[in-house]
């Protein structure tokens, strides 16, 4: 646990910050969930602060060692562009700008694959090489990707200026674990030729939640740092080779990695394996049933 004992989780009450602060509860964190929803337990302290009002996350943050920072418009399908924009990345900024104010030295931040731009794009993008990895180009055509590329350069600049270290965790499309979902990714997998664009990728929030705290506990060689976190393998089930033979015939056969294997997840999480000691615990069948 080290010098991080009393961690704020912005957006803590929403679909992937519920396990997040579940996480950190159950290793024994002391945590303050910052959202307009308060939290549905009574184990943590509540802010309910709108993290679009700089002032307010100002004074909810006082006290604490580091921020999980959640709170965010989790896809652009639901809301107007500028909405989808002005709240992650205005509510990305009032986070590191309140954090540096109380010289907090630590924040996570739940970014997103969408960074790459595959999942929400307009037209149609090819990946460079396979597995994708934190070295691919980000390409984003909407506002939600965008808002993600944007929220992980406030990262670095806050890193690059008050020598704060900030950590960006990429998930791809995160399940949930719970019996109301279990039909709507069942149809996903029967249907899995429409699902193309985010190259099949996803990650249980439960492992999601696991990313956060290992990246809240690991002492990083750099001060800003990026990471794919993934499911081992892809949510088809199918030979990911085979996919990419389907449905991406342009891609040259060099640009398929070796330790691509089987149904293994066409985005790469080594590297969080390798520096956050992160290796995914659950897969389909574990959500399926």
């Amino acid at each position: 646990m080290g010098t991080h004992t009393r961690i704020l989780v912005t957006g803590g009450s929403g679909a992937v910050g519920r396990y997040v602060v579940d996480e950190l509860v159950r290793h024994g964190y002391r945590v303050g969930v910052l959202d307009r929803v308060p939290p549905q337990r009574s184990d943590v302290a509540v802010h309910a602060v709108d993290i679009l009002e700089l002032d307010a996350v100002t004074r909810a943050m006082e006290g604490y060692d580091a921020v999980i920072h959640v709170a965010g418009i989790p896809h652009p399908l639901n809301d107007p562009a500028k909405r989808v924009f002005d709240v992650n990345v205005n509510g990305t900024f009032n986070t590191l700008e309140a954090a540096a104010q109380h010289g907090i030295d630590k924040v996570v931040m739940t970014s997103s694959e969408s960074t790459l731009g595959f999942a929400f794009s307009t037209h149609a993008l090819q990946p460079v090489a396979v597995p994708v990895d934190e070295q691919h180009p980000s390409r984003p055509q909407d506002p939600y990707g965008l808002s993600k590329v944007v929220c992980e350069q406030i990262c670095r600049t806050y890193s690059d200026r008050y020598h704060m270290r900030t950590v960006c965790l990429r998930a791809p499309w995160i399940w949930l674990p719970e019996a109301a979902q279990q039909a709507f990714y069942q149809a996903l997998v029967t249907d899995y030729g429409n699902w193309r664009k985010n190259l099949w990728a996803f990650v249980d929030a439960r492992d999601v939640a696991m990313a956060h705290r290992l990246a809240l506990e690991s002492t990083l060689d750099h001060l800003h740092e990026a990471f794919f976190i993934t499911a081992a393998d892809n949510w088809t089930g199918l030979d990911s080779r085979g996919l990419l033979e389907r449905f991406y015939p342009d891609l040259a056969a060099d640009a398929i990695g070796p330790e691509l294997v089987g149904a293994g997840s066409l985005i790469s999480h080594a590297k969080a394996r390798r520096l956050l000691g992160y290796t995914p615990r659950f897969g389909v069948r574990d959500i399926l049933g």
